[in-house]
C-alpha cells in the first residue's frame, strides 16, 4: 500500500536544474531593454525565495515596482520567450521517479511559478508529458504559491483521498508553505535553490538530498525504481 496517493511537485529546483536557464534568460531580458543585468548571484538569492517571475523581474528590477503594466508583461513576455529556447535539464534520476509514482498509481500534479508552456515543453522534451495528471502554471487561473487555494479549489476537490494522502515535493520555503497552508505533509528537495535555514525553520516533514529519495518516502520503503 502507497504511503501517499498524490503526489504534488514543484518544478524548478525540484525536477528541473532551471538556475542556468533562469540566469541566462533575466540576462539577456535586461540586455533587450538596454539595462544593466544583476549578477548571477543576485539572480540566484530571489530564486532562493520561491518567488514567481513576475515578482523576480521586480526585486531584481526594482524600477518595475511603479511601472505601468503593460511594462511589467513586456518583460515578462520577453523573459518567456528566451527561457522557452533555452536547455533546461532535469535532474539525474527525476524521469526514474515520475515513471516509478505513475507506474505505482501516483497521480502526479505540478503546481510552479513557472509558466504552464514552458513545463510542458520540457516535459515533453524528456518524454514525460503522458505521466502527469495536471499542469498549474504561473499563468493558470488560481492564486499562486503559498497561498492554498489551488490546492484547496483547484485539486483537493477533485479526488476522493482523505487529505493525509496528498504530499507537497518542492525546494523552497514557498513550497513549504504551500503545504502547511494546504495542510498536507512537505517533502523538503534540500538539493534544490531554497534558503536551508529558511526552510528549516519551517520543519518540513520529510528532507531528501536527492529526487530519488522520494520515491521511498510516497511509495513506501519497498518502492523500487523504473530502469
Amino acid at each position: 500500500m502507497n504511503n501517499y496517493k498524490v503526489a504534488v511537485f514543484d518544478f524548478d529546483g525540484t525536477l528541473c536544474s532551471s538556475v542556468a536557464t533562469i540566469e541566462i534568460a533575466v540576462k539577456k531580458t535586461f540586455e533587450h531593454f538596454k539595462q544593466q543585468p544583476p549578477s548571477n548571484e543576485a539572480v540566484d538569492l530571489v530564486l532562493s525565495n520561491g518567488v514567481n517571475m513576475v515578482d523576480s523581474l521586480k526585486m531584481l528590477n526594482p524600477s518595475l515596482m511603479s511601472a505601468d503594466p503593460k511594462i511589467l508583461d513586456a518583460w515578462l513576455d520577453q523573459y518567456n520567450k528566451i527561457a522557452e529556447h533555452e536547455t533546461c535539464p532535469m535532474y539525474a534520476g527525476a524521469s526514474k521517479v515520475i515513471k516509478s509514482l505513475h507506474e505505482s498509481g501516483i497521480e502526479i500534479i505540478i503546481v510552479s511559478n513557472n509558466t504552464t508552456d514552458n513545463i510542458i515543453h520540457i516535459l515533453k522534451k524528456n518524454r514525460l508529458m503522458k505521466f502527469v495528471t495536471t499542469i498549474f502554471g504561473s499563468d493558470s487561473n488560481a492564486s499562486l504559491k503559498p497561498n492554498p487555494n489551488i490546492f484547496l479549489q483547484n485539486i483537493y476537490p477533485e479526488y476522493s483521498y482523505p487529505i493525509s494522502e496528498f504530499i507537497m515535493i518542492g525546494d523552497t520555503s514557498t513550497d513549504i508553505q504551500f503545504a502547511q497552508n494546504s495542510g498536507i505533509n512537505c517533502c523538503w528537495a534540500q538539493y534544490g535553490y531554497g534558503n536551508a535555514e529558511n526552510c528549516l525553520a519551517l520543519h518540513p516533514t520529510y528532507t531528501i538530498t536527492n529526487i530519488l529519495e522520494a520515491v521511498p518516502i510516497i511509495i513506501g520503503s519497498k518502492s523500487h525504481l523504473s530502469s
